[in-house]
């Protein structure tokens, strides 16, 4: 073969990369169930009550924190190879808390889990971006938000399956992605335009003038509130149901698990859209924007119908699921060759950033308003609006163009 012929993408490809992006959800769903058994072991640590959760949400607040920086190293020391560190690392120190008995240390290898995550992420969706194009790559970064939502699914229950066995057990799952490694490591390629870059060719005017920082600002400004309207419900799922009089793990389990399916189904729809026609970036915004809304609406004006508020759940679950791969379609449109990890990174740096501050938003309006799906009804009342106003401006300046031309 021609040693300047880059290597073809095949689904397969696709498919080890999705996976490698999904490591992010086992980590943060996997010991979820056994949480409960950690704070009675460590109940004897100063701050237990406080430390434990940390060893769930320790990693997406790295991931907020460290993305851009990873994107710019992945920009420069390549992606694959980066990709494969990430893997290796994420099983070091996702697995270390099986060997370890003090309750500050497994938060360390916590903290590692979300430095892992964040190559891995970050790296994974630039691949993605890297190795495919136009609808091929937009239907593969949907089939992200399925992978995810399908994989907590099964992560929630395979943890608290191997819970039964003791707190220490959940974790050894973490040792997957050594596999994942190897098959990245043999199946996966350094992108060719970013050995050219390392060869010093110099970057097109055309991929210069695509980098537009601001706009990416923007887009992630975008992402940070949506990650923030996705995870709403999602965080606060127990207070919610609680307020109807649904209290029962099993139960609970059983509406947020059929959440998560409203979620797959809203990122099929997404690839259902891409093959239509008149459904830009906008359009596909304000339906995500609101579906979300009414399903805020039905939470808030549940009171103590619980078939008012499961739809509620769904409704949102299905607008998330329509708004995710809008968002990352969106960024990674607007990313040149020579910046798309740094893009990359960005954007996961405003999702994950969105995440951390979903509970403090949600419990500041529930603060003042009452109760939970007070709160919850209250963003969907601001959120209407401003999606039947992107709707409407959206479907103005088709017209205006269609006139023009």
């Amino acid at each position: 073969m021609n040693k300047n012929m880059a290597p073809v993408a095949r689904p397969y490809h696709a498919w080890l990369l999705l996976l490698c992006g999904c490591m992010s959800v086992l980590a943060s769903v996997v010991i979820a169930p056994v949480l409960p058994q950690m704070q009675e072991y460590f109940s004897d640590q100063p701050n237990v009550g406080f430390m434990v959760p940390m060893a769930l949400t320790a990693p997406g607040l790295v991931i907020a924190l460290l993305s851009m920086a990873i994107g710019v190293l992945a920009d420069k020391a390549g992606r694959k190879r980066l990709l494969v560190i990430g893997l290796v690392l994420y099983a070091i120190f996702g697995v270390a808390p099986v060997m370890i008995d003090s309750l500050p240390i497994i938060i360390a290898t916590r903290i590692g889990v979300g430095f892992a995550e964040a190559i891995l992420m970050t790296c994974s969706v630039a691949l993605i971006g890297d190795y495919f194009d136009g609808v091929r790559r937009e239907r593969y970064l949907a089939l992200n938000t399925t992978f995810s939502s399908v994989s907590a699914v099964l992560f929630i229950a395979i943890g608290g399956a191997l819970g039964e066995f003791g707190w220490r057990v959940p974790f050894f799952v973490y040792g997957i992605s050594i596999f994942l490694a190897v098959a990245a490591l043999f199946m996966l390629w350094e992108p060719k335009h970013h050995e050219d870059e390392m060869a010093a060719v110099d970057v097109s005017d055309e991929e210069k003038a695509k980098w537009n920082p601001w706009k990416i600002a923007g887009i992630c400004s975008v992402t940070f509130v949506g990650a923030i309207l996705f995870m709403s419900i999602q965080v606060h799922i127990g207070y919610l149901l609680g307020g109807v009089g649904l209290s029962s793990p099993s139960q609970i389990g059983l509406v947020a698990s059929s959440g998560q399916i409203a979620v797959v189904l809203g990122s099929l729809f997404f690839g259902f859209l891409l093959g239509k026609a008149g459904f830009v970036t906008s359009i596909r915004l304000a339906m995500a924007f609101t579906l979300i809304a009414v399903g805020y609406l039905l939470v808030g004006f549940s009171g103590a119908n619980v078939n008012l508020m499961v739809s509620g759940v769904l409704c949102a679950g299905f607008g998330g699921g329509l708004l995710l791969p809008t968002l990352m379609v969106w960024n990674m449109s607007n990313l040149p060759k020579h910046r798309r990890a740094l893009g990359t990174g960005a954007w996961m740096a405003g999702f994950f950033l969105g995440q951390f501050f979903t509970p403090i938003v949600v419990v500041g309006l529930q603060s003042v308003l009452g109760t939970h799906a007070d709160a919850i009804g209250m963003m969907g009342q601001v959120l209407l609006p401003i999606g039947i106003v992107l709707m409407i401006g959206s479907k103005l300046h088709k017209s205006a163009r269609l006139s023009v031309a």
